[in-house]
């Protein structure tokens, strides 16, 4: 699998912070597990998945597929651009 195509699924924080769930889409009950998680500890979030190679210098995207955790109405745009300054760090 190239760097270009290599998906997985991940939970992104609102500050950026992020688990990946895996390379095969998560059945309901594993995002509800991870929803509830969140919601456990105060945290919300979003189940979004990543194109791209995490640990390459390449191009990763994200795309939004729901919200998770407690109900919010936290800025995605703030929540990718911790996400991309985190992954620079992880991997420079």
């Amino acid at each position: 699998m190239s760097a270009g195509t290599e998906q997985r699924w991940i939970v992104l924080g609102a500050d950026g912070r992020h688990v990946s769930l895996g390379r095969a889409e998560p059945s309901k009950a594993q995002v509800k597990a991870a929803s509830d998680a969140l919601a456990a500890q105060g945290l919300s979030g979003w189940l979004a998945r990543m194109q791209g190679e995490y640990y390459s210098r390449g191009k990763v995207t994200l795309e939004l597929l729901q919200r998770i955790g407690t109900p919010h109405d936290a800025d995605w745009q703030a929540a990718l651009a911790a996400f991309h300054a985190a992954r620079q760090r992880a991997t420079h």
